[in-house]
């Protein structure tokens, strides 16, 4: 039996639910997780509470050092997209905004400017691709961070409101019924996978050539979430299930490279590229 995988690349998200990470941490060496500017406070939040030594288990996958990157201009940057997209909310705040059009435009030109010339096209495309793509993941960082902030406050009030009538607030009123769970509204609004998955495969096919794999040479192995993923791989190559006796934890070797199945341009990585890569699915 091929033996279970010790050093994983989480994709394409960047973090996982304290519930996932303590079920995983104990079976693996290290966890692979590319690096943006607000990812590591995020995880010192999410895992503050955690027993396990989860610094010793992350390693954190950054650009080659010839690739430029501002951080601090891209973080701007998605400040103004967050602020509009607050803006935008509520039908009347979109109705109210539309009279400032050109103000929007102007503002995210800067972000995405429109270059007529060809030679300055040339020039800026990629870094410009790059900067798009980083900002993509950035926002789908954030907004899987708040969602998680949501759920656990939702749980959190959920324990206190059952906690509340558990003692004995309701007397011996046995006709009482609770209303309605109160993390299901949110729960039946939501699906149960990561959002705009398409959009972050798309940024991490564009970011991928320029990520420095020097620094991990033996990786060749991912850790993912998404069965939509799983199913898909499935169909473009050959695979083997391994059997690991868990409904909770999925393994399986496919018969191509880790470059191969996140559709990245191999030419940096020929020289340590394997022809098969493992892939473990969280399946809960």
């Amino acid at each position: 039996m091929s033996a279970f995988p010790s050093e994983l690349l989480l994709y394409p998200q960047t973090f996982l639910a304290p519930e996932k990470i303590v079920k995983i941490f104990p079976i693996i060496s290290k966890i692979i997780i590319i690096k943006l500017p607000k990812t590591f406070n995020i995880l010192e939040n999410i895992y503050k509470e955690l027993t396990i030594p989860w610094k010793e288990k992350i390693n954190f996958l950054e650009f080659r050092e010839n690739i430029r990157i501002d951080w601090n201009e891209i973080s701007k940057e998605i400040d103004v997209i967050e602020e509009w997209g607050l803006n935008f909310r509520t039908p009347e705040n979109l109705k109210y905004f539309s009279q400032f059009k050109e103000i929007l435009e102007e503002s995210l030109e800067g972000i995405f400017p429109i270059n007529n010339s060809e030679k300055n096209r040339n020039k800026f495309y990629k870094e410009l691709e790059i900067k798009r793509a980083l900002i993509v993941l950035s926002l789908a960082e954030s907004l899987d961070f708040k969602m998680y902030e949501v759920e656990k406050s939702l749980k959190e009030m959920e324990e206190k409101y059952t906690q509340m009538f558990e003692e004995k607030i309701i007397g011996e009123d046995y006709t009482f019924e609770k209303i309605l769970k109160i993390e299901e509204p949110i729960i039946s609004s939501s699906e149960e996978v990561l959002p705009n998955l398409s959009l972050r495969i798309s940024a991490w096919k564009i970011i991928g050539e320029y990520l420095n794999w020097d620094s991990i040479p033996s990786l060749n192995n991912l850790l993912i979430t998404e069965k939509e993923l799983l199913d898909e791989w499935k169909e473009k190559f050959t695979f083997e299930k391994i059997n690991l006796q868990s409904k909770e934890i999925e393994f399986y070797k496919f018969k191509a490279s880790l470059f191969k199945i996140l559709e990245i341009s191999e030419d940096s990585s020929t020289k340590f590229s394997s022809p098969e890569t493992g892939i473990v699915f969280l399946n809960f």
